[in-house]
C-alpha cells in the first residue's frame, strides 16, 4: 500500500501536478482508515514530495532565468544600437522579474543629472521625459551607495529625498513597490537599472541578483557600445583623414604639375601672357593681371571679363593686406619683389575659391613677378644701350657715324629710317613710369630713346613726322598723370639728328613760354615764332606756309600781290595810302586785296594771322639775295 502511495507521490511529481492533488492522497488514505503510523508516513512522504517539487520549481525558474539571462547575452551581442540594447534590457527586467515596469537611467555628466533612457510597461508619457536630480528618488540612493535598494510603498517610504516632479510621475504611473540595481562599469556607477510593481510587494533575493546580473549585462553592454560607437568613429575619422590625404597629395600632384609646366614657360622664354593662359588651363575661371597703376598686361581667353572698378578694388585689398585675398569666387595675389612693386595677379572663378586654385595661383604669381622682373631688367639695360646710342648721335663733337650705324644695327634700329625726333617734357614724379613707356615705345618701334632731367628724347623712324610724333605723345600721356608738352623735328639724315633734336628743344620751350602746355608742334606749326628759332630751310618753309599761295599767283601770273600786301601792311592796312604809294588807283589796290583774300582765306586780316605774314614778308625780303 505504502508503495501504491509512494508510487502516486512521485507520479504527481513527474507529471507536474498542482500542488492540490498532493493533499488528495492523504485524504484519501484517512478515508480508508489506514492505521496512524501509515498516515505518519505518508504525511512525511507528502512533506518530502513537497520539497522535492518546489526544488524542482526553483530548478525550472532558475533554468529559465538562465535561458533567458543567456539569451539576453546574446540578443545583447547582436545589437549595436545603444537605444536598442537599453530597450531590450528593460524589456527582459520586466520579464524575469514578472514585475509591471523596467526602466533604466543614465548619468549625464554633462548637466550633473540622470534622465530615464529605456523603459518597458509604462503607461505614461511622463517617465521618458523625467529628469532625475542627484541623490533624488530611489535611483539616486542606488547612484550614490553602488548598492540595491527596495521600497515597499514608494509614496510614503520617508528613506530617500522626494521631489514633486518624480513623485507626480510615479503616481501616474502607479508604482507602489520599488527595486534599484546599480550599472557599474570600473567601478563607477553609469545608471541605475529598476523595477517596480503596481501593487505592494516584497523583492527577493532572487530579484535582486537577477536584476544585478541584467545590470551588470547592461553596463557591458553600454560599454561595448561606446568602445564600438568609439572604433567607427575611428574608422571614419581616418577614412575622412584618408581622403583628404588622397585629395591633398592629389592637389599637391596638380600644383606641382602646374608649377612645373609654368617654370618651363619661363625657362623657354615666354612671357607674361602665356603664364596667365597656362594658369588659367589649371583654374576653373578668368586669370588677369594688372601693372601696379591696376592696368591689364594680360588676361585669359574664352571667359567672361571681369568689371576694371572690381579687378582695382582687389588689387587693391591685396596690396594693403599684403598677402592673398579671397572673396568668394575671387582671388588676388600680390605681385611683390624685396624691392618693388610689380602688380596684381587675380582668379575670377567660376566656384568657391578652394586651397588647391589658392596654392595654383601664388605659384603663377612667383612665376610672373620673376618673367616680369626679368623682362623689366632686360627692358632697362636695353634702355640704356639705346639710350647712350642716342646720347652719342647727340654730341656735339665729332663722331664716328659707321660706328654709330654698327651699333645701332645690332639693336636692330636703322638710323637712315630714323628721321624723327621728339622732345617731351614730363612733369610726373616719380619718372620712371613715363621713361619705361617711352623705352618701350623706342624698342616696339625700332627706335632710340634717351631721358635728360626732365625730358624724354626720342629718335623714331617714319615719314610722316608729325603723325609719328603725334602717335608717340598719346601713348606717354597714357602713362602720365599730367600733360604732355613736345616738340618736334625731322633730321636730314644721322649727321643731322643733333641739329633736329635742338630744333625740336627749342620748339618746346617755345611752346611751354607761349603757355600751349600739352600741345605738339614744330617749327611749323609755331608760325614766326618757330622761325625764329629755325635755320634758313625752316625759314623758308615757313615763309612758304604763311605766303606761298600770293608768291605763286605773282610768279605764274607776273602780278604784283606780293608788294601790294607789303605796302598795305606798312601803311597800317589802309587802302587809299597804299594806292597812293603805289600810284594806283584805290579800286585797284581793293581788287588786289580781294584777290589775296581768296588766295589766303577770309581771316587774314586777322591780329595773329597779319602778324604771321608781316614777319614772313620780312623774311621773304632778307632772303633774297
Amino acid at each position: 500500500m505504502a508503495h501504491t502511495y509512494g508510487t502516486s507521490y512521485l507520479q504527481l511529481l513527474l507529471n507536474d501536478t498542482e500542488i492540490d492533488a498532493f493533499d488528495e492522497i492523504l485524504a484519501q488514505a484517512r478515508a480508508k482508515g489506514e492505521p496512524a503510523d501509515r498516515l505518519d508516513a505518508l504525511e512525511q512522504e507528502r512533506a518530502v514530495a513537497l520539497r522535492l517539487r518546489d526544488r524542482l520549481l526553483r530548478h525550472r525558474r532558475n533554468e529559465a532565468e538562465l535561458h533567458l539571462l543567456n539569451d539576453t547575452a546574446n540578443d545583447l551581442a547582436s545589437l549595436r544600437d545603444l537605444d536598442s540594447i537599453l530597450q531590450a534590457i528593460a524589456d527582459r527586467a520586466r520579464r524575469l522579474l514578472e514585475c509591471d515596469l523596467a526602466y533604466i537611467s543614465l548619468s549625464d555628466r554633462g548637466r550633473g543629472d540622470s534622465y530615464i533612457k529605456a523603459a518597458a510597461g509604462n503607461i505614461s508619457g511622463l517617465l521618458r521625459e523625467l529628469r532625475l536630480p542627484v541623490g533624488t528618488g530611489v535611483g539616486g540612493i542606488v547612484a550614490r551607495t553602488g548598492e540595491p535598494y527596495a521600497v515597499a510603498t514608494y509614496l510614503t517610504d520617508r528613506s530617500f529625498t522626494h521631489t514633486t516632479e518624480i513623485d507626480r510621475t510615479v503616481a501616474a504611473e502607479r508604482i507602489e513597490s520599488l527595486l534599484g540595481v546599480p550599472v557599474k562599469l570600473s567601478q563607477g556607477v553609469i545608471g541605475v537599472l529598476l523595477a517596480a510593481h503596481r501593487s505592494q510587494q516584497e523583492f527577493s533575493s532572487r530579484d535582486i541578483s537577477v536584476l544585478t546580473m541584467l545590470g551588470s549585462h547592461a553596463a557591458v553592454a553600454i560599454e561595448n557600445s561606446r568602445l564600438l560607437s568609439a572604433a567607427q568613429r575611428a574608422v571614419a575619422e581616418l577614412r575622412v583623414a584618408n581622403d583628404t590625404i588622397s585629395s591633398h597629395m592629389a592637389d599637391l600632384e596638380r600644383t606641382a604639375e602646374v608649377h612645373e609646366r609654368l617654370t618651363r614657360l619661363v625657362i623657354q622664354g615666354n612671357g607674361v601672357d602665356e603664364v596667365v593662359q597656362a594658369t588659367a588651363a589649371a583654374v576653373a575661371g578668368t586669370v588677369v593681371v594688372l601693372d601696379e597703376e591696376g592696368t591689364i598686361v594680360a588676361r585669359s581667353c574664352g571667359q567672361e571679363a571681369v568689371p576694371a572698378d572690381e579687378l582695382g578694388r582687389l588689387s587693391a585689398d591685396a596690396w594693403q593686406a599684403g598677402h592673398t585675398v579671397i572673396r568668394a569666387t575671387r582671388c588676388a595675389v600680390p605681385l611683390i619683389t624685396e624691392s618693388e612693386r610689380l602688380g596684381t595677379i587675380i582668379l575670377s572663378a567660376t566656384a568657391q575659391v578652394d586651397v588647391t586654385d589658392r596654392r595654383i595661383l601664388e605659384r603663377a604669381a612667383l612665376v610672373a613677378s620673376l618673367v616680369l622682373v626679368t623682362r623689366r631688367r632686360m627692358a632697362e639695360a636695353e634702355a640704356r644701350v639705346r639710350g647712350e646710342l642716342l646720347g652719342d648721335l647727340l654730341a656735339t663733337s665729332g663722331k664716328d657715324h659707321d660706328l654709330l650705324r654698327h651699333r645701332a644695327a645690332l639693336l636692330d634700329v636703322d638710323l637712315a629710317a630714323c628721321r624723327t625726333v621728339v622732345v617731351a617734357r614730363i612733369t610726373d614724379e616719380p619718372r620712371e613710369r613715363v621713361h619705361a613707356a617711352a623705352a618701350t615705345i623706342a624698342r616696339r618701334s625700332h627706335g632710340l630713346a634717351t631721358f635728360r632731367r626732365d625730358k624724354v628724347i626720342l629718335l623714331l623712324p617714319g615719314e610722316d613726322t608729325q603723325r609719328v610724333a603725334r602717335r608717340a605723345v598719346d601713348e606717354l600721356a597714357r602713362t602720365s598723370r599730367h600733360p604732355i608738352t613736345a616738340g618736334t623735328a625731322r633730321a636730314a639724315d644721322v649727321e643731322h639728328v643733333a641739329a633736329a633734336f635742338h630744333e625740336a628743344d627749342n620748339c618746346l620751350h617755345a611752346l611751354i613760354a607761349l603757355g600751349r602746355a600739352g600741345e605738339i608742334a614744330d617749327t611749323r606749326g609755331l608760325g614766326f615764332v618757330g622761325a625764329l628759332f629755325s635755320g634758313e630751310p625752316a625759314t623758308a618753309s615757313f615763309i612758304e606756309s604763311v605766303i606761298g599761295p600770293v608768291i605763286d599767283y605773282d610768279r605764274t601770273h607776273h602780278s604784283d600781290l606780293v608788294h601790294t600786301l607789303d605796302t598795305y601792311c606798312r601803311t597800317g592796312q589802309h587802302a587809299r595810302n597804299t594806292a597812293h604809294l603805289l600810284h594806283l588807283h584805290v579800286n585797284t589796290v581793293t581788287q588786289r586785296l580781294g584777290r589775296v583774300s581768296r588766295l589766303l582765306g577770309a581771316t587774314w586780316r586777322d591780329p595773329e594771322r597779319l602778324l604771321e605774314i608781316q614777319v614772313a614778308l620780312r623774311l621773304l625780303k632778307v632772303s633774297k639775295p
